[in-house]
């Protein structure tokens, strides 16, 4: 009844400016979850969707409208932490000033990262000098930008571990009660469920995922599905012969989650269809799994001195983790790994999290990447879904996802409730090319979806094109500094925290009304680049600083 209430009280609320729509491959139906976010991804065309601003519309038409139809895929071309410190942040930057080495961890329980208590630390206010948004450099090869290039930069430096009271993230997000956030080791038994389930074992060392591909293509973690819902939900599952690997509580849905681990001989098709009959109330979804959006990262000779940001706001970023020692001090505020023991630094995530710090944003970072069993890295949605619960728990008004992959109905339900409660989801529009299916979460219909266009206005050769694309903003042959050198990089992953970091510099908490405001003064001042008003190529145009 909770669980319906609060549902209920979710579509009561709008977000006035509703910004992308789409849709593409592998859905597992929008339609369960007590009908509460009835997205239509059957590609059929049929915009039956009328609870989250007409959700997502594969039909070809580009209506302009914000809250309808907007996905058009018919033509290729159409120091203090300030985060109101839920006691289970871990706090990443320690300023206690020279010589300080302060680091005590006192602080509810906080894991200190990176003790800055060198000359200059000080309090992370407004000081220093303000050349945070400078990104210069050569921005004008719009063909350039080869390779996958996201090789490990600073792989397995080993930030400390995640010591979160009542939150503790073993293998594959929290792995606590579905109705509490108790903690639970690899193995231990549900607090919170009826007692006669036990969580899998469940390793506290970073995972390794074995991926498979469903008949339309898309890719998800073998054996394994998402299940959405209240306790009885999860009770029913466990009870019909599925194990869970792993349960959390979702507070910002009002929900448990639990990873499961499918009977023996059954597929993951099989196992979504077995569990909407068995909890036909809960969501449920394959655990889909999700790419760096990036199209390139070279280190290059430096062009330019390293200069302290001037601080204007704190953004947050799922992503993979960082190292804090390789970023301007202060700039991370705190760090929280979704799908291991304790955050792994990599070149992704520290090119985008010193983008977003060069112009002027601390950044709350959540690792939500995992090793594969073919020696890639790849997001499960599960750890994006914990990831993104947790900021939009800990008040993060503005979040950059600079990740790409299918749709799923889970992932696409939270991005509905935290732009309801005003939180700005800021998306990679992906690097697929101007023929490749929508990318999500950039897709859905409460993303803002980022475009990568060069110095010159040319789009990036690798940028999905469609009627989602909200914005384009630099993201070709971009100069950043990170772990004390120059990168060049290139990607619609390196578009979006710049624009992420504008709305951040706007807003200091979560408000439906002024994420509206801030979004529409954005749609206003854009320079249109390419048709008149939106278009599947620039969106409604380019976003300067």
């Amino acid at each position: 009844m909770q669980l319906r209430v609060a549902l209920a009280a979710l579509l009561a609320a709008g977000f006035s400016a509703s910004f992308s729509h789409a849709s593409g491959p592998g859905s597992e139906g929008d339609d369960d979850f007590l009908e509460a976010f009835d997205a239509d991804n059957s590609g059929s065309g049929s915009d039956s969707v009328d609870d989250v601003a007409d959700g997502i519309d594969d039909s070809g038409i580009d209506s302009l409208d914000d809250t309808a139809d907007a996905v058009d895929n018919s033509e290729p071309d159409g120091g203090d932490d300030d985060l109101s410190d839920p006691a289970d942040e871990v706090e990443v930057a320690d300023d206690s000033g020279p010589g300080g080495d302060d680091d005590d961890a006192s602080d509810a329980d906080e894991v200190d990262l990176a003790d800055n208590s060198g000359p200059g630390g000080g309090d992370d206010g407004d000081g220093g000098d303000d050349d945070s948004g400078e990104s210069g450099g050569d921005d004008d090869n719009s063909g350039s930008g080869g390779g996958d290039g996201d090789g490990g930069g600073h792989s397995g430096s080993g930030h400390g571990g995640d010591d979160d009271e009542g939150d503790s993230h073993s293998g594959s997000g929290h792995s606590g009660s579905g109705e509490s956030e108790g903690l639970s080791g690899g193995g231990a038994s549900q607090p919170g469920a009826s007692g006669e389930h036990a969580l899998a074992n469940n390793d506290a060392e970073q995972r390794t995922l074995a991926i498979e591909v469903d008949a339309s293509g898309e890719e998800h973690v073998a054996g394994e599905a998402l299940l959405a819902g209240t306790q009885a939900d999860v009770d029913a599952a466990l009870d019909a012969g599925f194990t869970a690997i792993s349960q959390s509580s979702l507070p910002s849905m009002d929900c448990a989650m639990v990873r499961l681990a499918l009977p023996a001989g059954m597929s993951v098709e099989q196992a979504l269809a077995a569990l909407k009959q068995i909890a036909p109330n809960a969501l449920v979804t394959a655990n889909t799994v999700y790419q760096h959006a990036q199209g390139s990262i070279s280190a290059t000779p430096s062009s330019r001195r390293a200069r302290a940001p001037a601080y204007r706001g704190v953004m947050g970023m799922i992503d993979t983790g960082v190292s804090a020692a390789a970023l301007a001090p202060n700039g991370v505020v705190s760090q929280r790994a979704f799908a291991g023991g304790a955050p792994v630094s990599r070149e992704h995530g520290e090119a985008v999290a010193a983008l977003a710090i060069e112009h002027g944003m601390r950044v709350q970072v959540a690792d939500v990447f995992s090793a594969t069993a073919a020696g890639g890295e790849v997001a499960s949605a599960e750890s994006i879904v914990a990831a993104l619960d947790w900021m939009v728990e800990t008040g993060v008004p503005v979040i950059n996802i600079s990740i790409e992959g299918p749709n799923n109905a889970l992932l696409h339900a939270l991005v509905g409730r935290a732009s309801e409660r005003g939180h700005v989801i800021v998306a990679a529009a992906g690097n697929g090319g101007p023929l490749a299916t929508p990318a999500f979460p950039a897709a859905f219909d409460r993303s803002v979806a980022i475009t990568a266009i060069d110095g010159n206005d040319r789009p990036y050769v690798r940028a999905n094109r469609g009627g989602y694309i909200d914005f384009a903003a630099e993201g070709v042959n971009v100069r950043v500094q990170s772990g004390g050198q120059e990168l060049l990089v290139s990607g619609t992953s390196f578009a979006a925290p710049l624009v992420a970091a504008r709305i951040a510099e706007q807003m200091d908490a979560p408000s439906p009304t002024r994420a509206a405001e801030i979004l529409g003064e954005m749609r206003q001042d854009a320079i249109d680049l390419g048709a008149p008003g939106r278009d599947p190529i620039f969106g409604w145009g380019a976003v300067r600083d």
